[in-house]
């Protein structure tokens, strides 16, 4: 229930008489023009909500044409009568690039009291009559999958990224702690006002589920937990066959947007969109997905018209709390994202760090479109060669057409990284021609996520870790809800021995991603790595079995189960290389008399032209009589190919003797990680030993 505002607002020595009409500062009159003071009441009945200047003009003006200096003339006119300057104000505050936000400081007690009369909620008094609002407010693959046809590394780990708006013409269902609007408005107010309602709703339920312990959710957050929200895939209507990926890129789209608001939670897109079609409650996605609430929705695109469906849902009851459709048009596309965002920070009383291309509106929404379709096809949990090679030559035309689309720059640098995963001829080149676009996309926008990820996995495999670092972390900030980007970063941090600052980084990736195989694979490889194998095995059982097979044999000869182990070697394909070595190193663990004819299979394995990457096969590991300078080399491959975690066997308990060799510190001085410990701080297992390092 909205409760009214009192007839006087005071705050300091000022006093807001609402039914007066006026405005008082230590109980004298400051003179303000009508439309001056409804402004004033707009944003003071709102503390702390964020207005847009558009929002604002409608509220206050209506439909009428107004140019943008008659809100400027005004502001002026209200700083005045507080009494303040614009560059160091105290209540009105200027939001660069979108609006204006009223901070409003309790009082002791109302300083004046007058004869008041009683104001008709929603409206604003201006002296005109106009209405106001009532209280409200107005990237590489997730999956990095191997494309269809390509050898698998042996590792399976993938780590390479990767003029005026129409009035709103949509009808409400809100349930009864809504209010309808009293008019129509321009849709960029509607909706932020929508949004509002959604996450007030959101925000009210998720309070009184810690308030009320007697009613708990299915997935009830602790007193501390911040509410998570589960945006499922809006689902595409009409009969266009690529409408599918222009919904899915708008749907990842918002939930980029929604990550970057501060104490909100938003679970990634490849968990939610595991649930597509699942046909599933919203309380069981939610439950699934550790979400209190889930928003779903469909998009219909019908010319230069998108009619979007949105539905806000309580994980709890399954009971729908608001639901709402709009009909806009397509050049609006910028303008509605940015809103959502904005109204959903403002209604959590959040803050919302947007980088300044994310909040752009200056795009072509046509543009635009062709390439979140591009960009977003191929990115299903079975990508294959050819849908890449499609995503590809859509955003080459898209290039062709626009050479300084950054967005399209991104995109292909990223489809491009993802096909020269599989180490097949042309590999290199591909490399090299997305990095070239990563370059060319950071040249335009410095803040395109996809390009700073490609980047990153260049500047690793040249073992330049400040500059891998760097842009890791950035792609990570630029783009949070994208769990590969931080899952790529843990795994940049285990390369460099970092294993505890790995583990957080996938932790707080799995947290939104519970579903993500690539995710619980990384999680095992980090398990293993620490010595905790029984953990691992868990985490890798939920991998794809394609990526997991070597994780999985190595992690059941640490645990010591060689039934588990010599099974899975034997389930590997006849002509896969290191089948032989790995059934024979099994026997050979079992009958010590047996280790002579494993190292001849090894040799045989590293000759093999299928073999594909690095030549070293990880079977030497379990050599009882180790050539570790060889070991420390075929691993110093395996990182800077750049196709593999095997590098990570440096850091595990079962590793010190390796360690300990002279040829591992000369790999520390070679690789430039010691000068990096030096900057940076060692790793926990690690301490300054002379002009070296000692790693227990």
């Amino acid at each position: 229930m909205t409760l009214p505002d009192p007839p006087v607002l005071a705050f300091d020595d000022f006093a807001l008489d609402l039914a007066g009409r006026r405005l008082l500062r230590a109980g004298e009159f400051q003179p303000l023009e009508p439309k001056a003071f409804a402004v004033l009441c707009l944003l003071a009945r709102s503390p702390g909500q964020v207005f847009s200047r558009e929002e604002i003009l409608d509220a206050v003006w209506g439909h009428r044409h107004v140019t943008p200096g008659v809100l400027n003339r005004v502001i002026t006119l209200i700083r005045h009568a507080l009494g303040e300057d614009a560059h160091q104000p105290h209540y009105l505050h200027t939001v660069h690039g979108y609006g204006y936000r009223f901070d409003r400081p309790q009082a002791a007690a109302n300083p004046t009291s007058f004869a008041r009369e009683p104001t008709a909620p929603g409206h604003a008094p201006d002296g005109g009559g106009s209405p106001a609002p009532d209280g409200g407010s107005p990237t590489p693959d997730a999956t990095l999958a191997a494309p269809d046809g390509a050898s698998p590394a042996r590792d399976g780990t993938f780590a390479t990224p990767e003029g005026p708006s129409p009035a709103a013409g949509g009808t409400s269902r809100a349930d009864d702690r809504t209010r309808p609007a009293t008019r129509r408005r321009a849709w960029p107010w509607a909706l932020a006002a929508t949004l509002v309602v959604i996450v007030g709703a959101f925000g009210w339920t998720w309070r009184a589920s810690r308030e009320a312990p007697s009613e708990p959710m299915a997935m009830a957050p602790s007193p501390t937990a911040a509410p998570v929200l589960a945006v499922l895939p809006l689902r595409a209507l009409g009969e266009d066959p690529r409408g599918q990926a222009f919904a899915d890129g708008l749907s990842e789209e918002l939930i980029g947007l929604l990550a970057h608001i501060d104490g909100l939670r938003v679970t990634s897109r490849t968990s939610a969109f595991r649930f597509r079609d699942a046909g599933l409650p919203a309380s069981d996605v939610a439950r699934r997905l550790q979400a209190t609430h889930v928003l779903e929705g469909s998009v219909r695109q019908d010319g230069e018209r998108l009619r979007i469906n949105l539905r806000l849902i309580e994980a709890g009851s399954d009971r729908t709390l608001w639901a709402q459709d709009f009909d806009r048009e397509l050049r609006d596309i910028f303008e509605l994202q940015r809103n959502i965002a904005y109204a959903i920070a403002n209604a959590l009383q959040l803050q919302l760090g947007l980088a300044p291309s994310t909040a752009r509106t200056d795009e072509d929404p046509a543009l635009y479109r062709r390439y979140l379709m591009a960009r977003f096809a191929p990115r299903g949990e079975k990508t294959t060669t050819p849908a890449l090679m499609s995503a590809e030559q859509e955003l080459r035309g898209i290039l062709r057409e626009q050479p300084d689309y950054a967005r399209a720059w991104g995109g292909l640098a990223a489809i491009l990284a993802q096909r020269a995963i599989a180490p097949l001829p042309g590999r290199d080149e591909l490399r090299a021609q997305a990095e070239q676009a990563a370059a060319r996309a950071l040249q335009l926008d410095p803040d395109q996520p996809d390009a700073h990820a490609v980047l990153a996995e260049r500047a690793c495999r040249a073992q330049a870790w400040n500059e891998c670092m760097t842009l890791s972390k950035r792609s990570v900030a630029l783009a949070p809800s994208d769990v590969v980007f931080r899952g790529s970063h843990a795994f940049r941090l285990a390369t460099m021995g970092y294993i505890d600052d790995a583990q957080r980084e996938v932790d707080a990736a799995l947290a939104v991603a519970p579903f993500d195989p690539i995710i619980h694979f990384w999680r095992g490889r980090i398990l293993d790595t620490l010595g905790r194998h029984d953990e691992a095995r868990r985490h890798l059982a939920l991998a794809d079995p394609g990526q997991a097979s070597t994780g999985l044999f190595f992690n059941a000869i640490w645990r010591h189960d060689y039934d588990d182990a010599q099974r899975l070697a034997a389930s590997l394909p006849a002509d896969m290389p290191w089948r032989a070595s790995e059934l024979a190193a099994v026997a050979a663990l079992r009958d010590a008399s047996r280790w002579p004819a494993v190292l001849p299979l090894i040799e045989k394995a590293e000759r093999s032209a299928q073999y594909g990457q690095v030549p070293y096969d990880f079977t030497r590991l379990l050599l009882p009589r180790r050539d570790y300078a060889r070991d420390i080399a075929g691993l110093d491959a395996v990182q800077r190919s750049g196709y593999a975690s095997y590098q990570w066997v440096f850091w595990q308990p079962e590793s010190r003797e390796l360690r300990r060799d002279p040829a591992f510190a000369q790999y520390l001085h070679r690789s430039g990680l010691l000068a990096y410990w030096r900057e940076h701080g060692f790793p926990a297992q690690c301490r300054a030993q002379g002009d070296g390092a000692r790693c227990d």
